[in-house]
């Protein structure tokens, strides 16, 4: 029987030997400490908005992607107002706190149903199961395939440093280093932004991600398929019949 994730929930508890949370950004000593603000808008029926002007007064406007989603880096500390503009809604007004090493993130639900799309696009990704985990095969920046552990408590997907390196991502000097929760306590790690991830026929554009090597993880394994990746999905994972339904 095919067992259903309800949003913000896991469809099943993974054995995961990290998880990514509790993010706390540091940046270098001498320089003015900023922030990054991430958010994502929707209708009042939940329908993802493609195409939302976002402006934070005072740091400038972006333009929500097609998974609803919108970040500003760079950002003070401070209270903000921010402003978000769709054809077809009123506008939503707001005023936000930016705080210091936290991780910031808005839900804006505007005001008014938005049009479902007819069809929702269901993808069936093949998982394999191992040792209590559950894995996929994925391609990175259509340049890397590699082995993802799906880990539905972990707030951002994660990259060993081997497969970073393959990337060229593991030295860019616009990373920011975070800090990060696993099982044996907070470490410092590499935030990455990824182009592109590509699982089975589903793909994420600008996912989050960090760079961590998984100790005791098997060899062919590259990182770790987590929630900046996953949410842009309704995840359905069915371990009898072997098979992960991503579904947008």
């Amino acid at each position: 029987m095919r067992g259903r994730a309800p949003a913000g929930r896991p469809a099943v508890a993974l054995a995961a030997g990290l998880l990514v949370s509790a993010l706390c950004l540091i940046h270098a000593t001498g320089a003015e400490a900023t922030e990054t603000l991430t958010g994502v808008v929707l209708s009042s029926n939940t329908v993802l908005l493609e195409g939302a002007v976002v402006a934070l007064e005072g740091i400038g406007s972006v333009t929500s992607d097609a998974a609803g989603r919108f970040a500003f880096r760079d950002v003070s500390p401070g209270n903000y107002r921010l402003t978000v503009s769709k054809q077809g809604f009123p506008d939503d007004k707001r005023l936000i706190l930016v705080q210091a090493g936290r991780l910031n993130t808005v839900r804006v639900v505007m005001a008014g149903p938005a049009a479902r799309a007819s069809t929702p696009t269901a993808i069936g990704v093949p998982i394999i199961q191992q040792g209590g985990g559950i894995y996929v095969w994925g391609q990175v920046n259509e340049r890397v395939k590699t082995l993802f552990l799906v880990d539905t408590g972990a707030t951002l997907c994660v990259l060993t440093k081997a497969t970073a390196d393959r990337l060229g991502l593991a030295s860019s000097p616009a990373s920011t280093t975070v800090k990060i929760r696993t099982a044996s306590g907070a470490i410092e790690a590499l935030l990455i932004m990824v182009d592109l991830i590509q699982v089975g026929g589903a793909e994420a554009r600008s996912v989050d991600a960090v760079v961590h090597d998984l100790p005791g993880s098997p060899p062919a394994v590259g990182g770790i398929l987590g929630l900046s990746f996953l949410n842009q999905f309704k995840v359905e994972i069915d371990p009898e019949e072997g098979v992960m339904l991503l579904t947008r």
